[in-house]
């Protein structure tokens, strides 16, 4: 049984999380070809960039993912990136969104 994460997104935003998660799950491609070739630089951009566009729309959880790639790339520990890499990968297999 898998367990949903369950974010509580402003109702007025719906129309917007589709496109959202596209660029959500382009980023962690993009990640994941920076995190092969070892470019922190690239990796703690996508961090930054993942970090303020969830917390712009209210995905709190992975805004925290964010930030955490975004800080662990910009002190170079490759190994604690890709654990953030994974959790940012799996957090968006699980995610449910339920508007208010």
């Amino acid at each position: 049984m898998v367990v949903r994460i369950v974010e509580k997104i402003e109702a007025d935003l719906e129309g917007l999380i589709l496109g959202f998660m596209e660029i959500t799950r382009r980023e962690i491609k993009e990640l994941s070809i920076a995190l092969e070739s070892g470019d922190m630089t690239t990796a703690a951009r996508l961090g930054h960039n993942i970090k303020g566009s969830a917390l712009n729309y209210g995905f709190l959880q992975l805004g925290g993912i964010g930030r955490r790639i975004e800080s662990c790339a910009a002190q170079n520990d490759l190994i604690q990136v890709r654990a953030e890499f994974n959790a940012l990968k799996d957090y968006v297999e699980r995610v449910e969104v339920e508007f208010v």
